[in-house]
């Protein structure tokens, strides 16, 4: 009976005592769509060159960084896009550069929320003048010009100016997908907004096509 009542307790400790470990259930990856990461390439328009452009290295104060810097630019890389891509193109006929800078993201990509963003620090930096440094080591600086309306909601435009260098920028977010285009020259005026409605025809062409 000892025996009986000791092999008894000695299975009860053991049943008591038995952790039950939940196995961790596998997390979906984010999906990236409606444009595949290895479409970032066709976001850029065809103009572009194989040359390489004299990007905006720096620019300061920080908080006016991303307004004109080339080089890993905030507007695109801050949301942390799953592909990236640029390029660089000259305007016939005109003392014009042109920078590309595109972004994929994953489906979960907000740009209502990627463009309200970009608006409110470009109007945080008017009136302060923000130092900008090109690849080749040469400084200009410049400050915002007066706000532009792009007529359409998925587009931003702003232009900044100095002493002897201009540029007229531009900012398109749809799906998930995004497209920041700087134009550069002698003075201000190309017409970037043709161009951003250009990436925003690209960005819906491939959303369509892989929807």
């Amino acid at each position: 009976m000892a025996r009986t009542t000791l092999a008894l307790l000695l299975c009860f400790v053991v049943v008591g005592c038995t952790r039950v470990v939940d196995t961790p259930q596998p997390q979906a990856a984010s999906l990236v769509g409606p444009i595949a990461a290895g479409q970032a390439r066709d976001l850029l328009s065809p103009d572009i060159q194989e040359s390489d452009g004299n990007l905006f290295v720096t620019a300061e104060p920080e908080a006016c960084t991303a307004v004109a810097r080339e080089v890993d630019p905030p507007f695109i890389f801050d949301r942390d896009p799953v592909a990236h891509d640029g390029g660089h193109w000259a305007v016939d006929g005109r003392e014009v550069l042109v920078e590309e800078m595109v972004g994929v993201y994953r489906a979960d990509f907000d740009p209502k929320a990627a463009v309200d963003e970009v608006k409110r620090t470009i109007e945080s930096c008017r009136g302060i003048p923000f130092t900008v440094t090109t690849m080749q080591g040469r400084e200009h600086v410049f400050e915002l010009l007066p706000p532009v309306d792009s007529g359409s909601p998925e587009i931003v435009l702003w232009s900044f100016m100095a002493i002897d260098w201009a540029c007229d920028s531009a900012f398109v977010a749809a799906h998930n997908a995004a497209v920041e285009i700087s134009t550069c020259g002698p003075v201000n005026g190309y017409d970037v907004g043709a161009l951003a409605e250009d990436a925003l025809k690209r960005i819906e062409a491939l959303a369509n096509t892989t929807a």
